[in-house]
């Protein structure tokens, strides 16, 4: 980390404790994995998308409220949280904005609607796991305009976000990619259909629903994907299932099928998360990738730490 950079974070640490109305957060999540292919197998640890963050809030009056998220992935493992740049921080979710009684509109980078309609069924989120190995719309884009409704006393909302173009096909201004959902949630329900219009060369649509039951947890996702350019559909799946193990354990179980991005792509994934504190957590994984294509099998095993502050 270059000096200026180190300079940025103490002042920000600095400013931000001043005032109850700004916080510090983060999350240290390490994996020591151990990786077999059909060619190689490996074991090395891995950052699965450490974070350190800056958040806060100016309420103008009680029915507005100004507010702003500063978040970068760090890599405690290797350094360089960015490789494709080579740099040590990478951003994430970043934005400022203003919440009223109708709802938060908010600019920057973002998550889309179609991302975030998913909510907590992918049980492996940013871990080898993870369903954006077998399915398209997990985008976090730039040059992103979002509005959120507030949620209504039976319990819907409305995400839409407008995205920029990135240049192809002449599309280069905001408006040209668009992102939306149409939300329910009640403490033992939560349903979710989200739209992408032309979001990295995809139209997608995908279905959510998700049913918490004592000490159960059940969640499907049904998507259809047609890539633009070629116009072929696909269309894909990912079931999952929690149950508690007593007051600080997790089990957990995940499959995922789909064309969208590996021919014949399938993942299965059990998982034991055990909570020691509010912060610190240990887990293990087992993934199982496989394809019509030998070459890109794989399964990787897993065991690791999450601290969040």
């Amino acid at each position: 980390m270059n000096i200026r950079l180190s300079v940025f974070f103490i002042l920000a640490l600095s400013i931000f404790s001043l005032s109850a109305e700004n916080a510090v957060y983060g999350k240290l999540w390490i994996t020591a994995e151990y990786q077999n292919g059909s060619e190689k197998s490996e074991s090395e640890l891995v950052s699965n998308q450490s974070r350190i963050g800056f958040k806060g809030h100016w309420e103008f009056t009680n029915e507005l409220i100004a507010l702003y998220q500063l978040e970068y992935e760090v890599d405690p493992v290797d350094g360089t949280a960015d490789e494709n740049r080579g740099r040590t921080l990478k951003q994430r979710n970043s934005f400022v904005g203003l919440k009223s009684s109708y709802g938060t509109l908010f600019l920057g980078k973002h998550d889309t609607a179609l991302k975030k309609s998913q909510a907590k069924i992918d049980l492996f989120n940013d871990l080898a796991g993870d369903i954006t190995n077998v399915f398209q719309g997990e985008n976090r884009m730039k040059d992103f305009v979002g509005f959120t409704t507030k949620t209504s006393e039976k319990g819907f909302s409305a995400t839409l976000n407008t995205i920029k173009g990135s240049g192809e096909l002449e599309k280069n201004k905001i408006g040209d990619y668009l992102s939306y959902s149409l939300n329910y949630k009640r403490n033992n329900f939560y349903a979710a259909i989200a739209i992408d219009s032309e979001a990295k060369g995809y139209d997608s649509v995908r279905y959510s629903i998700q049913i918490p039951k004592d000490k159960y947890q059940f969640g499907l996702i049904y998507q259809e994907s047609q890539e633009i350019s070629t116009n072929k559909t696909e269309d894909g799946f990912a079931v999952s299932g929690l149950r508690k193990i007593g007051p600080k354990g997790e089990l957990k179980i995940q499959i995922a099928e789909s064309d969208m991005k590996l021919s014949g792509g399938r993942q299965l994934t059990l998982g034991y998360d055990h909570k020691l504190n509010k912060q610190f957590e240990i887990f293990f994984f087992h993934t199982d990738l496989s394809t019509s294509n030998k070459l890109t099998e794989k399964t990787i095993s897993a065991i690791g730490f999450e601290f969040k502050f």
